[in-house]
């Protein structure tokens, strides 16, 4: 362990350690001399020399220590600690405990799962997914540069970020063949059904939305005036200059998704960003959210002479993707094909600031030193 200082120069505030002692200097004559009629017949005898001496040592050096504290507070002190060396084994979320075992590993290791927090590996197993791969990449920069890393990963895992992570170490990955439950793939969802209104105005439009849904291969209802979709997964389609029922509304707020005619008023404080552009760029459909769901308004009227794109086969599929929720990037990776490679640049260790010890330290010094010095003047009073 050694000790350093960030701002060396402020250790010119150790000057201010000759204020206490010119300060106890000056008070040390605090008796005012007083002739006496007697002495005055008495022989003159020479003085003798006055000696350099200090009253109320204690005090003193407290104060003296109180300074010499402070300076060095400015200086801002940092300890370089000795790094701990043991090897570090982590472990992915779904890897049985009845692996471990088989597993040829340190026995001075240090374990953890490789979660948020790096808890015990005695502790439960983390239920929610993890960053896999930005967990690694922090590890690697907080620990010591030769300090040897084994992860036991899983075949298949999420939490990758696209891109294989480069570390500074070489690492020990070691493949697991087992799926944690949470990285299994997802039933694949049934197509959600279609329910269409239009008033006498907008009848027309009512056309190329079920030829959309029959390439879309779902199925089309009716919806009455004051009905709603039975599930928020399907979607709902308003194609009506009037507004919506209160019963429509409440349905979107549930998490439905809701298409409206390019002359359909908005409910208030509805903020809509184009999701749909045709080809010159110009945008033909907007999406806004009203609590969990959404809700979309074409710009123009349904016509082919409005929107040529109508007429286009990619119609359907353009608009399919509008009308999906905003999907995340994909995050589940293999791990033979996505083990981490060496190669980056180690971090250095960061040090331990001793500006927090030190103002505690500083702090029972002053109220010490304000202890002993009121308690002086109570002693002079008395």
């Amino acid at each position: 362990m050694s000790l350093s200082l960030l701002l060396p120069a402020a250790l010119a505030a150790l000057a201010s350690l000759l204020l206490p002692l010119l300060l106890h200097l000056a008070r040390r004559d605090n008796v005012r001399p007083l002739d006496f009629a007697a002495l005055r017949w008495l022989r003159a005898r020479p003085r003798p020399r006055r000696r350099l001496r200090f009253d109320e040592w204690p005090l003193l050096l407290l104060r003296l220590l109180l300074l010499a504290l402070l300076a060095l507070w400015l200086a801002r002190p940092v300890l370089h600690g000795a790094p701990d060396l043991r090897p570090i084994v982590v472990v992915m979320p779904g890897v049985p405990a009845s692996a471990l075992p088989a597993q040829q590993l340190p026995e001075n290791a240090r374990r953890h799962w490789l979660a948020q927090g790096l808890p015990a590996l005695d502790a439960p197993p983390p239920a929610t997914p993890q960053p896999i791969f930005s967990l690694l990449r922090e590890l690697d920069a907080d620990l010591p540069p030769g300090v040897p890393l084994v992860v036991l990963a899983t075949a298949r895992f999420d939490g990758a970020d696209g891109r294989i992570p480069q570390l500074s170490r070489e690492l020990d990955w070691r493949v697991v063949d087992s799926v944690p439950a949470a990285s299994r793939p997802a039933a694949r969802q049934p197509p959600p059904t279609l329910y269409l209104h239009a008033d006498a105005g907008h009848a027309a439009a009512l056309r190329p939305l079920r030829a959309a849904a029959r390439a879309w291969q779902v199925e089309v209802f009716d919806l009455a005036a004051g009905a709603t979709p039975p599930a928020t997964s399907a979607i709902a389609a308003w194609l009506s200059s009037t507004p919506m029922p209160s019963a429509l509304r409440d349905w979107i707020a549930r998490g439905g998704s809701v298409l409206l005619a390019h002359d359909a008023p908005l409910p208030a404080d509805i903020a809509l960003a184009p999701v749909l552009h045709d080809a010159a760029g110009a945008p033909l459909l907007e999406s806004g959210s009203l609590g969990r769901g959404r809700l979309l308004r074409f710009r123009q009227p349904l016509r082919p002479a409005d929107m040529p794109l109508l007429l286009e086969a990619e119609f359907p599929q353009r608009l399919r993707e509008a009308l999906a929720p905003t999907m995340q990037p994909p995050a589940r990776a293999d791990a033979r094909a996505f083990a981490p490679t060496a190669g980056a640049r180690a971090q250095p260790a960061a040090p331990r600031d001793l500006q927090p010890w030190l103002a505690v330290l500083i702090a029972l010094l002053f109220a010490i030193e304000r202890w002993l010095a009121t308690a002086r003047r109570r002693g002079a009073s008395a």
